[in-house]
C-alpha cells in the first residue's frame, strides 16, 4: 500500500512538473512577411495593408502596441495576446500626403519573445499624387514701406489630362491668388501668383490658399501654405532668445557672461528715433534693461539670466515704444533646463 502511495505521489508530482513546464514555455512571435511594398502609387490619399503573425512558441506571446516611425502612419493589434499556435494581425494606414515622395516608414513591434524581443517592419511606397503644387509652402515677407508682395507655385496633374482649374480660395481677403499667365486649354500645369498686401498693423500670419479643379469642386486637389509677416516701423533682431542650461543651481553662482547674457537689437525701420521704455519680464529671475544707440534709432536689449529656473520654462519680455502702430511690443524666451 505504501509502495502504490508513493507511486501515486510520484505520478502527480511528474504531472504538476508537466503542467508547469507547459505554462513556462517559449513564445515565439512569426511574422509572414517583414516588408509591404506598395511599388509606384498616385491618385490615392492613403495607402492600406496587414501584417500577419502567429505564435510559433511553446508559451503565451503577449505583444505591446506597435509604434510606428512618423505620425503619417497609424497601426493597431489584433488580437495582443496569442496562445501558442494562434494568429494575429497588425493592420496599418498609411497617409502619403501632397507631394511626390519615396517612403520608408517603420513599425517597431516588441513583445515577451525572448529570442526577438523586437521586430521592425517596412512599409514602401514611391509616390506620385495626381496634383502636385510645387513648392507647397510661400514665406513672404511684407519689408516695412511695402505695400504688396508676390510668389508663384506651380500646380500640376502628373496623368497628362488637362487641370482645368475651377477656382482658387484664399483664407483672408488681402491674400489674392490668380492663375498666371492663363493656362492653356489642354496644359497639365499652371503657375499660382500669391500675391500679400499690407492690411492692419504688423503682424506674423499662417494662411492658406485652396486650388479646386472642374468635376471636383466640393474638395481642393492641393493647398498653399502661407507663413509669413507683415513688417512694422521696428525690426527686432533675434525675434526670439533661447538658453540651453545643462544644470541647474538655483542660486546667483557666478556664471561665464555668454551663458547667462541674451541681447535683442531693436532698429528702426524708416530711419526715424524711437523712444522705448519700461521693458519688463515674465520670470522673475530674468532682468532685461535697454540701451540706447545710434541716436535712438537703434535699441539694444539686454537680458540677464540671474536666477536659472530649476526646469524649463517659457515666457516673454516686454517693451512699450513711441510708435503708435506698435505701443508694445514682446520678445519670447524659452530657457531650456537639462537635467544630470
Amino acid at each position: 500500500m505504501k509502495n502504490t502511495t508513493t507511486l501515486l505521489t510520484g505520478i502527480l508530482w511528474m504531472g504538476a512538473l508537466c503542467f508547469a513546464a507547459q505554462g513556462a514555455g517559449t513564445p515565439k512571435i512569426h511574422f509572414d512577411k517583414m516588408t509591404i511594398d506598395f511599388g509606384k502609387v498616385s491618385q490615392v490619399d492613403t495607402v492600406t495593408g496587414v501584417f500577419k503573425f502567429k505564435n510559433t512558441g511553446d508559451g503565451i506571446l503577449k505583444i505591446e502596441a506597435p509604434k510606428p516611425s512618423c505620425g503619417c502612419t497609424l497601426a493597431e493589434l489584433k488580437p495582443d495576446t496569442l496562445n501558442p499556435g494562434e494568429s494575429g494581425e497588425l493592420p496599418f494606414t498609411m497617409h502619403l500626403g501632397q507631394s511626390k515622395a519615396i517612403f520608408d516608414k517603420h513599425i517597431a513591434v516588441k513583445s515577451n519573445d525572448p529570442t526577438t524581443p523586437e521586430v521592425t517592419l517596412s512599409i514602401k511606397a514611391d509616390y506620385t499624387p495626381l496634383y502636385e503644387i510645387n513648392p507647397l509652402t510661400l514665406a513672404p515677407k511684407l519689408a516695412f514701406g511695402v505695400n504688396d508682395t508676390a510668389q508663384f507655385t506651380t500646380l500640376t496633374r502628373h496623368d497628362g489630362k488637362p487641370l482645368k482649374i475651377a477656382k482658387v480660395e484664399v483664407s483672408q481677403p488681402w491674400i489674392k491668388a490668380t492663375v498666371e499667365p492663363e493656362a492653356k486649354k489642354n496644359a497639365s500645369s499652371a503657375n499660382i501668383r500669391v500675391a500679400i498686401q499690407r492690411d492692419g498693423a504688423p503682424r506674423r500670419f499662417n494662411e492658406y490658399v485652396h486650388v479646386y479643379v472642374e468635376g471636383q469642386t466640393n474638395k481642393p486637389v492641393a493647398s498653399i501654405y502661407v507663413y509669413g509677416q507683415i513688417m512694422g516701423e521696428i525690426s527686432v533682431t533675434p525675434e526670439a532668445l533661447y538658453w540651453s542650461i545643462t544644470d541647474a543651481p538655483t542660486g546667483k553662482e557666478a556664471r561665464p557672461e555668454a551663458t547667462v547674457v541674451r541681447k535683442v537689437t531693436i532698429r528702426s525701420a524708416d530711419g526715424k528715433a524711437l523712444a522705448l521704455k519700461n521693458p519688463a519680464s515674465s520670470m522673475k529671475g530674468l532682468k532685461v534693461e535697454l540701451v540706447k544707440k545710434d541716436k535712438g534709432m537703434v535699441y539694444e536689449l539686454i537680458a540677464r539670466l540671474d536666477e536659472v529656473p530649476a526646469a524649463t520654462v517659457s515666457g516673454s519680455i516686454s517693451f512699450e515704444t513711441s510708435v503708435a502702430s506698435e505701443p508694445k511690443m514682446t520678445v519670447p524666451f524659452v530657457i531650456n533646463v537639462f537635467k544630470p
